[in-house]
């Protein structure tokens, strides 16, 4: 086939979209054969399809965005340990090195090269969140990424089909759930292989030698479809600041995005220097798949990512920051800094395209449970509770989403099986989203109790955004920040890593309640349709006194009606 059928636009979407579908079933294979629950049902995975040059051409729809965005860089960092004429049949590489992976050690990576007559034409890629990688539990106390667990550099998983076993080996010494890791990695590498296997079948049926004409129709497309947008906004610089509370106080990051052309700087100009414990810092490869994807949403949202989209943007952070950290700084909690990028992202092109761009959405919390459970089993479960999504220029937040990932809510059931804890209770948590013309999203509380017989589990929670709430934008308020209860009593910030960073939570423990954040408002809130004020209430969000309050709306429930009587009251949040 000639590199003219790909200016084809249907023939192109025809062969993508089966390529894409390829990635998708590699996906499912993962997660169908993976034993922790973080992979299998809280989908926290990312797999990738390259070509020979490790550009990336198709990824699963609901691969985790960091990863896919992560894995070409990834692949092409083990090319120069193992370069591609060097690769053979049965090769499979390996490396958890958070610099040049997903940012931090329980993120393991596996690349599969696939051939055509005895030469390299792609690779199938994937990284996963492992249920344990050895380390401390309690993150906060870490002082570098060597007390973080075990750490892989590039190496062969499988060196021409025959296994590494000083690999699995390490691993069954150095971690607390060895069946459930390496139950896992076995799953990434079945679903490469299939994705390997597969791919070169459909390369076979449309006579292809490999992916490059390919990759090369997708990738020219969506460099152009991003340098168009980006002309479209007027050059300049774009300045945004943030300040948040993580672990020992405020921080502030500031960014300057400069447009010139069809190209984007994105600048990270007031950045702390790396901080040195706590694992807060995030690896300039983690701060720049969140940044990229934050650009991916609002300028391209209609196109999935690909190598081609973000020739034109270029990302950088001062080195010894702790958005571009230096080995060996401490890395595992890097969440805690690097997600705060989308919204200055957000905030950095809010006044020049207003109706392109979101309130600030709340990040999920999470609740992982680790230790021995019932019958002495190794017990790994990492539930994640969502946030509210920031209100649009034309609609409402989404409720308790996994943002700013893909990943999964792990249903009550499933967790409480595999942890013998108890949920008490798992809701949408009622007048979280910031007031609008269009209201943000509302976040969920959740109520873990300890089991009810003696165990061995260790709670670690993870929160975020518990003093700076999410912004709202264009006159709309911010949202209610995350709050963390232990029986029923608040967690000031200051306490909360060393009071829920590794907890005892055997029969007796205390209750442990996480509530999180709503999604910021857009809009002023006078200006929001007393109709959808009264569904609400109705639906118990809102209560009758904030409609009055923040609305301006009196509700009478017994004749379900709404009116608007006054100007609510309130402030926007810069």
């Amino acid at each position: 086939m000639n590199r003219s059928v790909f200016d084809d636009p249907i023939t192109l979407e025809v062969v993508w979209g089966r390529l894409v579908t390829l990635a998708d079933e590699m996906q499912t294979v993962l997660r169908r054969t993976a034993f922790s629950t973080v992979v299998s049902t809280g989908n926290d995975l990312g797999c990738e399809i390259m070509d020979a040059r490790a550009w990336s051409v198709a990824h699963a729809v609901t691969s985790n965005p960091t990863f896919n965005l992560t894995l070409p860089h990834l692949t092409a960092a083990l090319l120069e340990t193992f370069p591609a004429e060097t690769l053979r049949e049965g090769d499979v590489l390996f490396t958890n090195d958070p610099w040049i992976g997903a940012g931090h050690l329980p993120d393991v990576a596996v690349v599969t090269p696939f051939f055509k007559r005895g030469r390299v034409v792609g690779f199938a890629g994937s990284i996963a969140h492992v249920s344990d990688i050895g380390g401390l539990l309690n993150q906060s106390e870490a002082r570098s990424v060597y007390e973080e667990g075990v750490y892989f550099p590039p190496l062969k998983l499988y060196d021409a089909g025959v296994r590494n076993d000083a690999v699995f080996s390490t691993l069954r010494g150095s971690v607390r759930t060895p069946e459930l890791v390496i139950g896992d990695i076995n799953a990434i590498v079945t679903a490469n292989s299939v994705a390997a296997t597969h791919t070169v079948d459909l390369l076979d049926e449309y006579g292809l030698d490999d992916l490059q004409q390919l990759s090369d129709a997708v990738q020219s497309r969506a460099e152009k479809a991003m340098r168009v947008t980006i002309e479209s906004i007027p050059d300049g610089t774009y300045p945004f600041e943030l300040t948040f509370d993580e672990l020992d106080g405020e921080l502030t990051l500031g960014v300057e995005l400069v447009v010139s052309g069809s190209d984007l700087l994105v600048d990270y100009v007031r950045v702390p220097p790396q901080h040195p414990h706590g694992g807060i810092n995030s690896t300039l490869t983690f701060t720049t798949a969140r940044t990229t994807y934050a650009l991916n949403c609002l300028l391209t949202p209609q196109i999935p990512s690909n190598q081609g989209l973000f020739r034109p943007v270029r990302v950088q952070a001062p080195s010894g920051s702790v958005l571009n950290p230096v080995h060996p700084a401490s890395v595992n909690d890097r969440t805690k800094v690097g997600w705060h990028v989308i919204p200055l992202v957000q905030g950095a092109l809010a006044g020049v395209l207003p109706e392109r761009i979101p309130a600030a959405g709340g990040f999920k919390s999470s609740l992982r449970l680790i230790g021995t459970g019932a019958h002495d089993v190794a017990v790994s479960s990492l539930a994640f509770t969502g946030g509210g999504l920031g209100a649009g220029h034309g609609g409402d937040g989404v409720d308790a989403i996994c943002y700013p990932t893909s990943s999964s809510s792990i249903p009550v059931e499933i967790y409480e099986t595999t942890t013998g804890a108890r949920i008490g209770r798992k809701e949408l948590a009622p007048g979280t989203a910031g007031a609008g013309r269009f209201r943000g999203g509302h976040g969920q509380v959740v109520t873990l109790r300890p089991p009810r017989a003696g165990s061995g589990l260790t709670l670690a929670a993870g929160c975020h955004q518990q003093s700076h709430p999410p912004f709202g934008l264009a006159g709309g308020l911010a949202a209610q920040p995350t709050e963390a209860r232990i029986d029923g009593i608040a967690v000031p910030v200051s306490e909360t890593s060393a009071r829920l960073g590794a907890l005892p939570f055997d029969a007796g423990a205390p209750t442990v309640t996480l509530r999180t954040a709503g999604g910021g408002g857009h809009g002023s809130p006078v200006d929001r349709p007393v109709e959808a004020v009264l569904r609400d209430v109705r639906d118990e969000l809102l209560s009758v006194e904030e409609a009055l309050d923040v609305y301006g709306v009196t509700v009478d429930l017994e004749a379900l009606t709404a009116t608007r009587r006054t100007s609510p009251g309130g402030s926007e949040i810069p």
